[in-house]
């Protein structure tokens, strides 16, 4: 019947179209991911399984309105599954893409890529991160046994700890180990990756080899703190310590957490703050900074003097300075000292020429006012006139002499000395004059050493000493002398030029008094230098300690504060001669008269004709000659005996122990007595080995020393 149909039969012919629908839209899906031949096979195939359906569908009798109806259905379902199929084969094929891409950047990355357990069984890896550990295929370290790679087992806890908590970590540092047990530090990400429906958990992670870098950053670092040089670095803007170098911190006297995070200024390092502001703008202008000149401070507040070399670098992002600080502290104090050593030097030389003036002036004053004094008779009133002026003169003397010991040039008599020994004769004395409210004390150093030295000297520097640390406590105090044995080494010396490296005896005088500052200090042992009121010193008592010590080989420092006292320290060479004991000169009972014939050698006209005098008044046959040449002739032409030869030590031309050398030949059995205002001489080691009478002299000493020397057996032959 038409239009009428078995719905048995439809059922049928309709689960014989879905399948075959199926089929046809399966093989259609088949088509999209297809290519070439493959597609055509897998459409042609789609089509046969459509056209079966149809062909199944009739028949089994199905009305063509029917099978119309159903192929268009199915029509519509194949191009509905084709779409929605197309867009799902799309996405596979980039998700395919994107896994292409990463397998081969995986692959091919310089960096190192591994998958791994938390217990360190590695899942997957790269070629790249195989050659960092030191293997020669990604295979053998995958197939390596799960092990602590970490130089340092808590190393590899704490990250993974770490790890957990954050999920994931960028730019760490590890240290691992290589296939042959040497170290490799990396630069590494890691990200965990979250165990799902009991999967491992896992991380991943990319490392880059930096062991090249902190190789150079170790080798760096090791110079950086080696250096004996303070290194800084710091930010331009603020001046933020970044690091600094041990030196640095030995100097300055902090510790490293004072210094990292703050700012030079914070710590009070300049002790001038526009010195840095220059050197910033010396650095952006040039470029970099090379001994800038600068002061600044430690951190127990003590100022230290450096040259400042300074390079701008980068770090981080962020401009920085890294400076070099040459401490030049100690040199400015030798290059001080240095200084005040020729300006010492000077004003002694100019001391000293002015005093060898001055003696044979007042040798003249002091000589005739003798005469005078000896021709008045007992009772004149005049002679009390004449010897307030020989007094006069002798009081100038003495200042002369302090000044010949500041200058160095004074005449002295060395002698083998026991220290200790001048210090306890001198203690007695000292005890009546510092007076009952200074507490004076002596500690001796045993087994001491012995000095040479003139005595007389020596106990003058020790009684000026104590009366100048008197003198600074007007209240009351404290005097302590020491003695001591001691060996100046190279550095103390380096420390304190012109002083040599040796064996010395040392003299210690300390006192509690009111102390110096660095200014008074620096000029302490000047000329006429005084802190004292006016009237109340003449400021020659320092500079006449200075000229004996030094004149006798030695040093004197000074160590003071304000409040603090004053310390002198006084180093003597020692000597390992033997004290000798001198034999007792018997006393003169015959007048001190003579008849012998007298050379006289003087270039100063007023001194010798009052020589002259002197000598012939007691009887002596004089020849005298103003030159050395003038003396030569005389001693030449004299047809008779020349007994002794009396000549200034310093003329012009020629001084006169070369004088006395030319007169040997021709004279050997003349004797020679030298006279001498200061030993410019001494350089020559004249002073231990001639007759010396020093100026200004009085009468009874030159008659004395003459008739000394003339009863002695030495003349110019053994000279």
């Amino acid at each position: 019947m038409a239009g009428s149909y078995d719905y048995r039969l439809v059922a049928v012919s309709l689960v014989i179209a879905i399948g075959a629908s199926y089929t046809a839209l399966d093989l259609a899906g088949r088509v999209t991911a297809a290519r070439g031949r493959a597609r055509a096979i897998w459409l042609t195939g789609g089509a046969a399984a459509m056209a079966l359906g149809i062909l199944v569908m009739h028949y089994i009798g199905m009305p063509a309105f029917s099978i119309a109806m159903v192929t268009i259905m199915i029509l519509a379902l194949a191009v509905l599954s084709s779409v929605v199929n197309r867009r799902y084969s799309a996405q596979i094929l980039e998700l395919e893409s994107a896994e292409h891409h990463y397998r081969l950047l995986f692959e091919t990355s310089l960096a190192g890529v591994i998958r791994s357990t938390l217990d360190g069984k590695i899942l997957d890896c790269n070629d790249a991160c195989a050659r960092i550990f030191g293997y020669a295929s990604r295979e053998e370290l995958i197939a390596t046994p799960a092990t602590n790679r970490c130089v340092h087992p808590e190393d590899q806890n704490a990250f993974i700890a770490r790890l957990k908590e954050e999920k994931s970590l960028a730019n760490y540092e590890h240290c691992l180990r290589r296939k042959d047990g040497s170290p490799v530090w990396l630069l590494g990400s890691a990200h965990l990756v979250e165990a799902k429906e009991g999967a491992t958990t896992v991380k991943e992670e990319t490392l880059i080899d930096i062991t090249a870098r902190k190789k150079a950053e170790e080798i760096f670092r090791t110079a950086f703190n080696a250096n004996p040089e303070p290194i800084t670095i710091a930010t331009i803007a603020e001046g933020r310590y970044i690091d600094v170098n041990e030196s640095f911190l030995r100097v300055t006297g902090y510790r490293r957490e004072e210094v990292i995070g703050r700012t030079s200024l914070e710590l009070k390092f300049w002790e001038r703050p526009e010195d840095r502001a220059r050197l910033v703008e010396m650095l952006w202008e040039h470029g970099c900074v090379r001994d800038l000149e600068i002061i600044y401070r430690t951190k127990s507040g003590e100022q230290r003097i450096a040259l400042d070399s300074a390079e701008a670098i980068e770090i981080a992002g962020q401009e920085c300075i890294i400076a070099i600080l040459r401490d030049i502290t100690e040199r400015k104090f030798l290059e001080k000292q240095l200084r005040q050593t020729q300006k010492m030097e000077a004003v002694g030389q100019l001391s000293g020429g002015i005093a060898h003036d001055f003696n044979n002036l007042l040798g003249v004053i002091i000589g005739y006012s003798e005469i005078l004094e000896h021709r008045l008779p007992q009772n004149d009133p005049l002679r009390k006139e004449c010897g307030q002026i020989k007094k006069a003169g002798q009081s100038a003397a003495s200042l002369t002499r302090q000044l010949l010991a500041f200058s160095r040039q004074q005449v002295l008599e060395p002698k083998i000395l026991d220290l200790n020994a001048i210090v306890l004769h001198v203690e007695k004395m000292l005890r009546r004059l510092i007076g009952e409210d200074i507490d004076l004390r002596a500690t001796l150093g045993s087994a001491l050493g012995c000095i040479k030295a003139d005595q007389s000297q020596i106990e003058q520097v020790i009684m000026n000493l104590a009366v100048n640390a008197r003198d600074a406590m007007p209240q009351g105090g404290k005097v302590l002398i020491e003695t001591a044995n001691v060996d100046v080494d190279e550095d103390y010396a380096r420390r304190h030029p012109p002083q040599k490296p040796g064996a010395y005896v040392l003299l210690t005088v300390t006192d509690t008094g009111m102390g110096m500052d660095a200014e008074t200090q620096s000029r302490i042992f000047e000329p006429f230098f005084t802190t004292k009121e006016l009237g109340k010193g003449t400021g020659l008592g320092l500079s006449t300690v200075y000229g004996i010590v030094r004149q006798s080989g030695g040093h004197i420092w000074v160590y003071s504060e304000l409040g603090q006292g004053t310390t002198f320290k006084i180093y003597l060479p020692r000597t390992a001669r033997a004290i000798y004991a001198e034999k007792p000169t018997a006393g003169l009972t015959q007048p001190l008269r003579g008849t012998e014939t007298i050379l006289l050698v003087e270039d100063e006209d007023a001194l010798r004709e009052l020589t002259r005098n002197l000598l012939e008044a007691d009887g002596y046959t004089v020849l005298e000659a103003g030159r050395p040449d003038k003396a030569i002739e005389i001693a030449v032409q004299h047809g008779g005996p020349i007994h002794l030869m009396l000549t200034d030590m310093v003329m012009p031309g020629m001084n006169g122990r070369v004088l006395a050398a030319n007169l040997a030949p021709v004279r050997p059995e003349m004797k020679v007595v030298y006279m001498s205002g200061y030993t410019g001489f001494s350089h020559l080691g004249l002073a231990d080995s001639v007759p010396l009478l020093a100026k200004p002299f009085t009468r009874d000493g030159l008659l004395r020393k003459l008739h000394e020397v003339l009863n002695s057996e030495v003349n110019l032959e053994a000279k």
